[in-house]
């Protein structure tokens, strides 16, 4: 059976100034695709997206959508704030009132507070309300660009869920979340040298079908190379008899060398992996570098004074790895910025250690000045080189590491990607990192492979290194140990921190695991234990209720054909459930706290 086409992109070419970004590249999409935008920082997947949503003209090519879907894009950057309540904006969305359960179902999900103005909203729960204004809509296209940034470990296990079992449309998707994109994708895009190289497979497969190109281009190249040596050897003969005959022949090498020349350079560009050479520091001195003492830290506002730390202690010590996770709005960029700046502490202390050095990176990438050039913001005294470790290194070559073209140095910051921008500021720390090393977010806008040198470089690191993240995969590759922040103060120390935000949509396999801690400690299950069977199999049946109510009034509601009166009743039953849902996960969670302080 024939799908049908959302959309069609034929010939399409597109430059920013003298920069060419698309050359003459085709594709279709498709309904039920699931497709991974894959590639570098700054090869163009945010405007594709954009010209797909229709936010940005190409400069030629023919362009084409079907008038009968509806398109829902999320991009990169954050809505402009205001003081309208959330529940109102997002009630002003929906085309009937009959849908206000599902917006009720999505904040639920993604732990919106509907009561609050936008504008008291931080990084975090913005993008959450960016995600649900574009959910509820029921886009038939979904355009995400890159949708888990900011988000925490639990909405993105929620998201990865909606777009596997629930979104029944299409969608393409841009993010460094290699986790996400294996779970939900059906499909690769790779933008790769201005064309787009398409795989019927899903990101799961995308590392071996990309070996596979690439493996063939160069196997095409050793071909190329050959003959062009032999047309070389042939041509430094110069034989003079034969000159006017063969001038013909002379202009096709050169022609033929120029073009080799120029796709061995982009080859070698596209395959270009960063390989950064850190230099030992002589003043790392004793082992512990932070003493955090009693800390406590809260906020005021209009409703309520909210603690986020809350007698807090602990002791960072050189070559730690520490990953802070917990919620949105669990106070991680706070503790990063009081660990920076200790005089943010309410009460207790937080003590650096003396001739000590913090290289810090927050959300929004360090201070970079738009105005200025790549070159200029990196080397703001000028010159050509620039101070790595206790190295010179010349600014093109150690750039180039962090895959900005040489030649494109003096183009203004203030025109880079989002992900450009967020890689130059990680070169510029990077450059000289210091004995301490706080990342806040660091992945957010990074491509993949440009994440991969980031690991690289933490697990190379000697200092220590504190880093708040929702990427799962890279924490796991990076961190040895957690710090679990749960927005009300208390902050706990684990090794694990999959289990903690998993375990509510995993609730038999983490009851298995409960039963299996038993056997082995040789404690037979008592009555806390079976209470929390028990909890759990009442979760499990309200869940499917739910279940059933949503899909009962999804098929009335399939031609709107009906109003909210004769369905009020039954969207009620719904609010009820979902109601009772939360109470009782509330009592399970109580239940594994006791069990835990018990020791079981």
């Amino acid at each position: 059976m024939t799908k049908e086409v959302y959309f069609s992109l034929n010939d399409c070419n597109l430059s920013y100034g003298k920069k060419k970004i698309f050359e003459k590249i085709s594709f279709s999409l498709h309904e039920n695709d699931k497709i991974a935008l894959i590639g570098k920082n700054g090869v163009g997947k945010s405007s594709l997206l954009k010209i797909i949503a229709g936010n940005l003209s190409s400069d030629s090519g023919e362009i084409w959508l079907s008038q009968r879907i509806k398109v829902g894009f999320l991009n990169q950057s954050l809505s402009d704030k205001n003081h309208l309540k959330i529940n109102d904006t997002l009630l002003n969305l929906i085309e009937s009132k009959e849908q206000e359960y599902f917006v009720d179902q999505v904040c639920g999900e993604l732990k919106i507070d509907k009561t609050q103005n936008i504008n008291e909203l931080s990084g975090g729960m913005h993008r959450k309300f960016n995600l649900a204004s574009i959910i509820i809509t029921n886009p038939d296209l979904l355009l995400l660009d890159e949708p888990t940034n900011h988000l925490d470990i639990e909405s993105i296990k929620w998201l990865e869920n909606y777009l596997k079992f629930s979104f029944r449309g299409s969608f393409l998707v841009i993010s460094h979340n290699r986790s996400f994109l294996k779970k939900t994708t059906n499909k690769v895009f790779w933008v790769d040298r201005k064309k787009i190289r398409v795989s019927p497979k899903g990101f799961s497969d995308f590392e071996e079908w990309s070996k596979s190109l690439i493996e063939q281009e160069r196997r095409e190249l050793e071909n190329k190379k050959k003959i062009l040596n032999e047309e070389m050897e042939w041509l430094a003969k110069g034989v003079t008899a034969r000159r006017k005959r063969n001038v013909r022949r002379k202009n096709n090498i050169l022609i033929f060398k120029n073009d080799y020349e120029n796709q061995r350079s982009e080859f070698l560009k596209s395959i270009t992996r960063t390989n950064i050479n850190i230099s030992e520091r002589d003043n790392f001195g004793p082992n512990i570098l932070v003493n955090c003492y009693k800390v406590n830290k809260g906020f005021d506002s209009d409703k309520l004074q909210k603690t986020i730390i809350s007698d807090f202690s602990y002791r960072f010590v050189r070559g730690e790895k520490v990953g802070i996770i917990g919620k949105n709005g669990s106070g991680k960029s706070t503790f990063l910025k009081m660990i920076n700046d200790p005089t943010l502490v309410d009460e207790g202390s937080i003590k650096i250690k003396k001739n000590i050095e913090i290289s810090y990176f927050d959300q929004s990438g360090i201070q970079l000045n738009n105005t200025k050039n790549i070159k200029e913001n990196m080397i703001p005294s000028g010159g050509d080189y620039i101070n790595v470790g206790e190295k010179k290194v010349h600014i093109c070559g150690y750039l180039k590491n962090f895959l900005f073209d040489p030649k494109g140095l003096d183009q203004q910051v203030g025109m880079l990607s989002g992900g450009e921008k967020n890689r130059l500021a990680l070169a510029k720390i990077l450059a000289d990192p210091k004995d301490l090393l706080l990342l806040d977010e660091p992945t957010n806008d990074l491509d993949i492979e440009t994440i991969d040198i980031l690991v690289d470089f933490i697990k190379e690191f000697k200092g220590c290194v504190i880093v708040t993240s929702h990427d799962f995969d890279f924490l796991n590759k990076t961190v040895d140990k957690f710090l679990l922040l749960d927005g009300k103060g208390k902050i706990s120390k684990t090794l694990n921190c999959e289990d903690i935000f998993f375990k509510n949509v995993e609730k038999k396999r983490s009851n298995q695991k409960i039963l299996e801690n038993l056997k082995s400690k040789n404690i037979k299950p008592e009555s806390l234990e079976k209470k929390i069977k028990k909890i759990l199999k009442k979760i499990e049946i309200k869940e499917q209720y739910i279940s059933n109510l949503s899909i009962q009034l999804e098929q009335k509601n399939k031609y709107n054909n009906f109003d909210y009166q004769n369905n009020e009743e039954i969207i009620n039953e719904i609010k009820l459930a979902q109601d009772d849902l939360t109470n009782l996960e509330n009592e399970w969670q109580n239940l594994e706290e006791e069990k835990l302080i018990k020791g079981l």
